[in-house]
């Protein structure tokens, strides 16, 4: 590394320091003289005005952070309340600055600074404190749903013979690249749709804690949520990678304690919705990778 690089990698982490840091700009200035040994004066002109450009670019900066976080989380937002809202991300934007080029990936981790913010935030924690980390979950699924790659441009799959299929005579099945799996402490598909219609003023009561599994699915480009029975969630989630509807079901038996044999009769009748529901597409087993890594996307636990 030549010492232009050496210096422009200085400076950079220079005014990651002095804008980033908690508490201000005046703050961060500070500390980034202590850790790169630059003070302001050596790296800034004095405005002719004599105000404070960097403060004003660092408020700024902050801010646009601030409005990437509050559209990607509206119903968490109306839910917390725009200050309470506001404290958390502005923390979570100085704990996690921005190292992506793209804003998308910024609010990636807000569910989890949520949950590590609050202690006991576990399953034995009060609603209040589990309510918002299961919304900030859903909310960013959703968001990862949009984005990810879908089957709009793929031929439709189709599925006959159940009976054949079942017993391998049909091509496997996998979970959609844009389907995003839940396994939530509250119900929250219907007070997400009904939240995200109405003024913070009219947001409806807050449903009661209840296991709840939901798939998030696109369709010809449109998000929609679906509630899933145990069994399904466990289905779905053995068919992160190409696998055979009965090795779905023996998987889902085991995570669900239901009868493999009960599970199977519910399939021959709710695979075909799945397929047009766009959950999950059939796969060539020639073409499918059998050494994929096992990988379900947002399907932890709360």
């Amino acid at each position: 590394m030549n010492d232009g690089q050496a210096e422009l990698q200085q400076l950079q982490a220079w005014f990651l320091t002095a804008m980033l840091t908690p508490g201000g700009a005046a703050r961060g200035v500070e500390l980034a003289r202590q850790q790169h040994g630059l003070g302001q004066e050596q790296v800034l002109r004095p405005a002719p005005d004599g105000s404070d450009r960097l403060s004003i670019y660092a408020n700024g900066y902050v801010l646009r952070l601030l409005d990437c976080l509050q559209a990607d989380y509206p119903v968490l937002r109306k839910t917390m309340g725009e200050e309470l809202f506001d404290f958390f991300a502005r923390a979570y934007i100085w704990r996690h600055p921005s190292r992506s080029p793209t804003l998308y990936d910024l609010g990636a981790g807000f569910a989890g600074f949520l949950h590590d913010s609050q202690a006991g935030s576990g399953a034995g924690a009060p609603a209040l404190l589990r309510f918002p980390i299961d919304l900030a979950r859903l909310e960013r699924a959703r968001s990862e749903a949009g984005r990810a790659p879908g089957l709009e441009k793929t031929a439709r799959s189709t599925l006959c013979h159940a009976v054949g299929w079942l017993a391998g005579e049909m091509p496997m099945i996998c979970l959609a690249p844009c389907t995003r799996l839940l396994a939530l402490s509250f119900p929250l598909g219907a007070f997400w749709l009904q939240a995200q219609a109405v003024q913070a003023d009219d947001m409806p009561a807050q449903p009661e804690a209840a296991a709840s599994h939901v798939a998030i699915s696109r369709l010809n480009y449109r998000l929609a949520m679906h509630d899933l029975q145990p069994w399904q969630f466990y289905f779905l989630q053995a068919a992160a990678r190409p696998a055979s509807a009965m090795l779905c079901a023996q998987q889902a038996s085991r995570d669900s304690g239901e009868p493999v044999a009960a599970i199977l009769a519910e399939t021959m009748l709710w695979l075909p919705w799945a397929l047009d529901a766009g959950l999950i597409h059939t796969v060539d087993v020639k073409k499918a990778d059998q050494d994929q890594p096992f990988q379900v996307p947002c399907a932890e636990r709360s």
